[in-house]
């Protein structure tokens, strides 16, 4: 079996297991029960619920935008926004949240300005990045309290600090190797010509590009850090966003408030296990099955109905996005380049 093909029926075997665990998922909650919650959520409430999304996504392009703009790197808006969406729903669809459609990315704002392809690629690492430490820090202020909390197990505890420990080391890695230019990843890969001399040329040439965007990175936070400093104010307020979702949700649906502690554990509950479950298309179904153990624990006044329709209230407007960014990137994207590489037209 060639690899595109096994890629395809793994795939399409992950949307039949999502779309397989949502049923069993709305069989157990009952859909009535989605129903009568997205009722009581009220036209405000999905205003507010779609706003915050909105918001989020906007702070997601104004940060990637703000460091383009730092660089001297001109793309049109139009373009940031498209390209932005276009990795984000990339990643949407893959089995990975937060990681999977930078190369993509890379590829659409490439193709829209002259600068070099290893600067375009330094800004999304530094964007990816910034996004990375204002998600760390609303973690770690949960964890303090998962830590402190009588209702999380020692084993829930044990795996949240063993998560949190995990993307801190490799934070303060990122810290210290861009901060000072030490270039460890370049070296990395150079290293590798002497357990495989016969690639060597290719290590080589692979590590002189990597080296280049390391400079990249290192020039961003030595010259343009008013850049980066608002750009990292950006990813602040999309995370807040996504921090306070179940605030926005259930106030509107049932009138409930959350007090900074459940919130904290939500949020830093919710990430830990996305990086674990994020398994299908869009989490679907499994994103679901956690919500309904998440607020168990952190809030169990809500319900498992109450959790599920969080869950995918939040979904539906997220794939509004989704949409929009497989839209531009087979228009602009695989539609230019499969227009580029199509046999011209024979003439009479």
């Amino acid at each position: 079996m060639n690899k595109p093909l096994k890629e395809g029926l793994s795939y399409s075997l992950s949307i039949v297991v999502g779309l397989g665990l949502l049923g069993g998922v709305l069989y157990y909650v009952g859909w009535r029960s989605v129903i009568a919650w997205i009722d009581a959520l009220g036209p405000f409430g999905l205003a507010a619920v779609f706003g915050d999304v909105f918001l989020a996504v906007a702070s997601w392009v104004a940060s990637w935008w703000f460091i383009l703009r730092a660089y001297g790197v001109c793309i049109p808006f139009r373009s940031v926004v498209g390209a932005r969406l276009s990795g984000f729903a990339v990643s949407y669809i893959t089995p990975s949240l937060y990681f999977g459609g930078e190369p993509i990315r890379a590829a659409l704002a490439v193709g829209r300005t002259d600068a070099p392809v290893t600067r375009i690629v330094a800004t999304i690492v530094i964007e990816r990045f910034l996004g990375g430490i204002s998600i760390l820090f609303f973690v770690l202020i949960g964890a303090v309290y998962v830590i402190m909390s009588d209702i999380i197990s020692a084993v829930e505890k044990n795996i949240v600090i063993g998560g949190v420990a995990f993307i801190l080391f490799w934070t303060v890695i990122g810290f210290i190797d861009f901060g000072k230019n030490l270039k460890w990843i370049s070296r990395i890969i150079r290293g590798f010509r002497h357990i495989l001399p016969r690639f060597t040329n290719a290590f080589n040439k692979a590590a002189d590009k990597v080296s280049e965007t390391e400079d990249e990175i290192y020039d961003a936070f030595a010259r343009h850090w008013k850049g980066m400093l608002l750009a990292f104010l950006m990813q602040m307020v999309g995370t807040f966003l996504m921090y306070i979702r179940p605030e926005l949700f259930f106030h509107f649906s049932k009138g409930l408030s959350f007090n900074f502690a459940q919130l904290s554990l939500l949020f830093t509950l919710n990430i830990m296990l996305s990086f674990f479950l994020w398994i299908t298309p869009g989490g679907v179904g499994t994103g679901e099955i956690a919500m309904i153990g998440i607020f168990r624990l952190v809030a169990p006044e809500i319900g498992k109905g109450g959790a599920v329709t969080f869950s995918l209230i939040f979904k539906f407007f997220e794939l509004i996005f989704v949409t929009l960014g497989l839209a531009y990137l087979f228009n602009r994207g695989i539609g230019r380049f499969t227009h580029r590489h199509a046999p011209p037209d024979k003439k009479p």
